[in-house]
């Protein structure tokens, strides 16, 4: 199984649809990204997404990141780095933490003087004495995401889903899985919704 990529987000004490719209805003005039905002066709009214694809070469292919506020966690935006190509591939959790960094650094700190604020990246821990997967949740996590469709989710793939609940024995952090899906190929989008929905269905099975 791929290294799990760790979750990264940026606290924010403001509506998250200002701050989305501000770094847009810098990101735009450093002239170091094209920039597409995503707020009104993320696919989620729960949702709200801007995208930033870095213009500049650089050893990976189409690298880039989203900014992405979610309504259930308001005072917290997550970062979700992307590349069709990564070197090496698949990344490490180094590659992708220096990435995230070489990216954001530069517009966080711009936004930091503009605005007064003290804003950087929080990258979660995967060390094992927080969170280690068992085997046996490694092996049902891999038999979903390696044969979903990760486009549409076909009834099987749901089925494979399901097991991952019911016949797991720990239940994997929302950033873990979130990231491990989209290493898998699936959307930011679907990858928040698909992390979501286990963590309901694990509190259920708690019940």
């Amino acid at each position: 199984m791929p290294e799990l990529l760790p979750a990264i987000d940026i606290a924010v004490a403001i509506e998250p649809s200002d701050f989305l719209g501000r770094m847009a805003e810098i990101g735009r005039k450093s002239d170091h990204f094209d920039v597409e905002d995503m707020r009104e066709s993320a696919g989620s009214p729960d949702l709200e997404i801007i995208n930033f694809r870095f213009k500049e070469e650089n050893p990976h292919d189409r690298l880039g990141f989203q900014l992405i506020a979610h309504r259930d966690n308001s005072n917290r935006i997550a970062v979700e780095v992307r590349a069709s190509d990564w070197s090496p591939d698949p990344p490490t959790r180094n590659v992708y933490c220096e990435a995230a960094k070489h990216l954001t650094s530069e517009l966080l700190k711009v936004y930091n003087k503009t605005y007064g604020a003290r804003l950087r990246l929080r990258i979660v821990s995967n060390d094992h004495h927080r969170f280690t997967m068992t085997k046996r949740t490694a092996s049902l996590l891999d038999s979903f995401m390696v044969l979903a469709n990760t486009s549409s989710l076909h009834p099987l793939d749901w089925r494979r889903f399901y097991a991952l609940v019911r016949e797991g024995r720990q239940e994997i952090p929302q950033g873990e899985l979130r990231a491990a899906l989209r290493k898998a190929g699936f959307s930011a989008e679907k990858a928040v919704c698909l992390s979501e929905l286990y963590e309901h269905l694990w509190a259920f099975k708690r019940l």
